[in-house]
This record gives C-alpha cells, sequence and structure tokens, in this order.
C-alpha cells in the first residue's frame, strides 16, 4: 500500500488516498474508495523520477508518488515495456536508431525537399509569375536600388537588339529588358518571374570599357549575360527557388525550431544557397548554349567573368575560393573553365 493522489476526471480536486494492488483489481481507500479492475486499468509509460500514472476505465486517474510502487503495479497490470522503449535502453541499439534518424534526415533534405519543390512549382499557376516579378521590381524601387538609365536611347536599343538575338522564338512568357541605373548593386543583371530581365548601367559600362564602345566583343560578352538571365525565365528558377525556400523553412523550422530560431533558419539559407549555385550553373549552361547556336563566341562572356570574380572584392584568392562554395553564384573561375570547354559539365 502507497499514498497517492486520485483524481476524479470532473474537477480540479486532488483525492488523498491509500492505494493497493491485489485479487485482480486496484484498490483505493481514503478520501475516495474505489476498486478497480486491473483489466481496465492503464499504465502511463514510465518516466525516470516521474510520478506513476495509472489510468482508470472511467475516465478517472490516480498518481503515485513512491517509485518502490511503480513495480509492484506494473507486476499487478502485467505492464510490459513497450519495443522502443526496450531499444532506447541499449546503448547500441540507440545509436544505430541515431545514425539511421540522421541519415533519413539527409535523405528528405537532399533528395526529398527537391523532388517535393519541383512538383509543387508545377503546380504555381502562371499568374503567380506576373505577380511575383511586379512585387520585387515595386520593391526595388521602393528602396531605390533601380533608377533610371543614363544611357542614351541609341545606346538602349542596342542592348535590346542583343535581347531580341538571344531569346527564343517562342519564349515562354513575353520578355522586356530594362536598363537602369543602379549603383548600390554594381555591374550586375536580374531576372524577375514576370519576363522583365534588368541591366544595370554600371554592367554595360564595365563590359564596354573605358573605350566607352559597344564593339563585338562587349556585344558578345551582353549576350551571354541576357542569354543567362533568359534562362532563368524560362525554366522558373524564381519559382523554384521560393517553393524550396518555403519547405526547407517549414522543415527546418520542425526539425529545431523550439531550439533556435537562428539553428531552423540556417539549414534552409545553406541548403538554398546551393540549390541557387545549381540555378546559375543551369543558366550559364544554357547562356553557352543559345551564344553557340548563335555562332557568338562564348570566351567574351568567360573573360567577364573572370574580370567580376578578380573584382569582386579585397580578400585573398584563396579565401575568395572558400567563400564561393557559400555564395550564390559559383566561382567566377570555374563558371570560366565551363564556357572555354566544349561541352559544360554535369551539375551535381
Amino acid at each position: 500500500m502507497s499514498a497517492a493522489h486520485y483524481f476524479d476526471g470532473r474537477s480540479a480536486r486532488l483525492y488523498v488516498v491509500d492505494l493497493s494492488a491485489g485479487d485482480g483489481a486496484i484498490h483505493l481507500r481514503g478520501e475516495a474508495t474505489r476498486s478497480y479492475s486491473t483489466a481496465g486499468t492503464r499504465l502511463a509509460e514510465p518516466f525516470e523520477h516521474a510520478p506513476t500514472v495509472l489510468y482508470f476505465e472511467d475516465g478517472t486517474h490516480a498518481e503515485l508518488q513512491d517509485p518502490a510502487m511503480r513495480q509492484v503495479v506494473a507486476a499487478a497490470l502485467g505492464y510490459r515495456k513497450p519495443w522502443v522503449v526496450r531499444w532506447q535502453e541499449h546503448t547500441a541499439a540507440a545509436l544505430v536508431a541515431l545514425a539511421l534518424l540522421v541519415a533519413l534526415i539527409l535523405a528528405a533534405w537532399h533528395w526529398g525537399v527537391p523532388a517535393a519543390a519541383e512538383r509543387l512549382s508545377n503546380q504555381v499557376p502562371p499568374q503567380a509569375d506576373q505577380a511575383l516579378g511586379q512585387h520585387a521590381l515595386s520593391l526595388l524601387e521602393r528602396q531605390g536600388m533601380l533608377q533610371p538609365s543614363r544611357l542614351s536611347d541609341d545606346r538602349i536599343a542596342a542592348l535590346g537588339a542583343i535581347l531580341q538575338r538571344v531569346q527564343p522564338a517562342a519564349p515562354r512568357i513575353p520578355l522586356r529588358l530594362r536598363v537602369a541605373s543602379a549603383p548600390r548593386l554594381g555591374a550586375n543583371a536580374l531576372a524577375f518571374p514576370d519576363g522583365t530581365i534588368v541591366l544595370t548601367d554600371e554592367m554595360v559600362r564595365l563590359v564596354m570599357g573605358k573605350n566607352n564602345d559597344l564593339d563585338a566583343r562587349a556585344a558578345a560578352a551582353l549576350a551571354g549575360v541576357l542569354a543567362h538571365e533568359v534562362a532563368h525565365v524560362e525554366e522558373r528558377h524564381s519559382v523554384r527557388a521560393i517553393t524550396r525556400s518555403s519547405l526547407t523553412a517549414a522543415l527546418s523550422a520542425t526539425l529545431f525550431g523550439d531550439f533556435s530560431a537562428v539553428a531552423a533558419g540556417l539549414p534552409a539559407v545553406l541548403t538554398n544557397t546551393e540549390y541557387s549555385r545549381a540555378n546559375e550553373q543551369a543558366a550559364d549552361d544554357y547562356a553557352a548554349r543559345t551564344l553557340r547556336a548563335r555562332g557568338i563566341p562564348t570566351a567574351p562572356l568567360a573573360d567577364l567573368f573572370e574580370h567580376l570574380d578578380r573584382n569582386d572584392d579585397k580578400m585573398p584568392k584563396f579565401f575568395r575560393q572558400a567563400m564561393s562554395y557559400a555564395a550564390t553564384h559559383p566561382d567566377g573561375d570555374a563558371r570560366s573553365r565551363r564556357l572555354r570547354q566544349g561541352e559544360p559539365e554535369q551539375v551535381d
């Protein structure tokens, strides 16, 4: 017999009782007097240093504080630990389970999330591309990132002609070029889901060089840049990235959300960085195929990648190469080598 706390399931009142087991029943005596068949009594999964809890068939329950009574009650009920609990009590089995769990999470992250994101992105209606693109453009404008171009109308028209030359005969959605001054973005080009391709004045001036001449070599480099951005639009890379970002954020929050917001966000950031690098490589491959099909040399684009990589920042080259694995775009030297090869290598 041992002291226990009994709850009738109808109020918050605690009844102090003496609990005993015998004759196929659990007996309560004290502020409440009850007897319950052991066949209808359930023992909650025991936890070390926690009360022993008995659930009765009428919805009531009792809590035992005496650890010694746990074995007595368990024997009376014929309780046997679940296989999960027994497995956890064996170190080797627990380690195997942990290894399997880690493998399952990594497999889901590496194969499951991308496959699910691909399927979901295919279900996103084309109208969403327009909304996403317009929202992103308006956001950049409100932040002052995009300003009216300072290039001449003739220069902008020439750039539009270059886009016409590298775009597909029947693009997935209409493409339009927007040339803008963007000091905060620097030499850059951006593709938006609605078909807008932004080319910054800074990129055009960088390619033309000190002579400010849109010669054949500069035109070839810009053709490669624009073909690269066309690939992002044609392959809906933005929609795929957003879909995957949502899935990885949800998964990381599920796994780590209670631990730390930073820990929850970091896996999503790292995973989607890798995905973006894969998209960039795919866009490079598309640009290389397009340039070759149009009879445009790829060497000027390769030179541009190398130039951008050398002037990206003042960090030592070995450090930039190490950091390139966490960068959105692949390393410039690597991109250049791929363009100079006959056929682009496969993306892992």
